[in-house]
């Protein structure tokens, strides 16, 4: 896992993380068979340890899941504004009110969350272009790796721009593109679920609701309608 790190921050504090680990885990261990087989009273020791190991799960939680997971998203945004964005879309505008503010996470997630969020604007292009949605398997915790940000920021995106949840965000371009199969005549041997299949969809159950909701019509009613 060290070996395909590739941030130095993030290798830097899993190797201290292990190190502490295995040394607090050792330390343990050799107390232990001490007191087994010398019949020495290990119980200071033992509640030494265990003190340790709570000083160690606060750290871990602090430094590991707060304090880095905030500096690795700084670094997200100056990487996408710089790198990224050139890369995937050279005529896409940055807007300033886009660029997260030091300001308290609630502030900022006001500011940052418009129409012309960088992110969104970036799964749009992934959902557009790259047609990310067919993956069955696409989750939240996936495009937030994609994006550089956390699944819950993905989340958050989502919902205030286009008013919907995730899941019927990504199904909408699922339904689309099952509608321009519809009307394609290189699909015309398909029947409708496996161009759902094709689309994204895992199942016929969730296929024909995720198209009813879109469209206010089953596939089988859309396909003669739009004969």
């Amino acid at each position: 896992m060290i070996k395909y790190l590739k941030d130095p921050q993030e290798k830097k504090w899993v190797i201290v993380l292990l190190t502490s680990l295995y040394l607090l885990l050792s330390t343990w261990l050799i107390t232990y068979m001490t007191g087994f087989f010398f019949g020495i009273d290990i119980s200071s020791t033992m509640s030494g340890l265990a003190l340790s190991a709570t000083f160690i799960m606060h750290w871990t939680a602090y430094i590991g899941i707060y304090k880095y997971k905030l500096a690795k998203n700084k670094d997200a945004i100056y990487n996408f504004l710089n790198n990224d964005l050139v890369i995937i879309h050279p005529n896409l505008q940055i807007a300033e009110n886009s660029i997260p503010q030091e300001n308290s996470p609630a502030e900022e997630s006001r500011e940052s969350i418009t129409a012309d969020n960088l992110y969104f604007q970036k799964l749009e292009l992934l959902c557009k272009e790259q047609h990310m949605y067919t993956d069955s398997t696409l989750n939240r915790e996936k495009v937030a790796e994609k994006l550089g940000i956390s699944a819950g920021y993905v989340s958050q995106i989502v919902n205030t721009i286009t008013g919907d949840n995730f899941a019927h965000y990504i199904n909408q371009y699922r339904v689309e593109a099952v509608k321009e199969m519809i009307s394609d005549p290189e699909y015309e041997n398909y029947n409708l679920l496996t161009m759902g299949l094709e689309a994204g969809f895992t199942s016929k159950t969730t296929f024909f609701k995720a198209f009813k909701k879109v469209t206010g019509q089953t596939p089988n009613e859309y396909k003669n309608t739009s004969k």
